[in-house]
């Protein structure tokens, strides 16, 4: 996502957060407890809805969920981030530096 949010922030996003069509955005509470919206761009908003539907939308659900269903932790989040710059290195040998 194209949004500049913090870990938490985007791992704590749910359904309900996510605003599409006209103006996507984004919805969070973000430090001090502040909310703010922070706009999609237009591949991003449509790949969101796409994912929603997949899931089977439901406003409660945490948009990236673990496994189980419940918010993802930091350390998975950076497993998966280390699991796709491994696979991303094989196609792009530049990644390596």
């Amino acid at each position: 996502m194209q949004t500049g949010l913090r870990l938490s922030e985007l791992t704590g996003l749910r359904h309900q957060d996510v605003a599409l069509g006209i103006g996507a955005h984004v919805r969070c509470l973000g430090k001090g407890r502040k909310e703010r919206a922070t706009p999609l761009t237009k591949s991003t908003a449509k790949i969101l809805g796409i994912w929603i539907q997949e899931q089977g939308c439901n406003e409660t659900k945490f948009l990236f969920p673990s496994r189980s269903g419940g918010q993802l932790s930091p350390d998975a989040v950076q497993d998966l981030v280390r699991k796709h710059v491994v696979a991303a290195r094989k196609r792009c040998p530049s990644f390596a530096r």
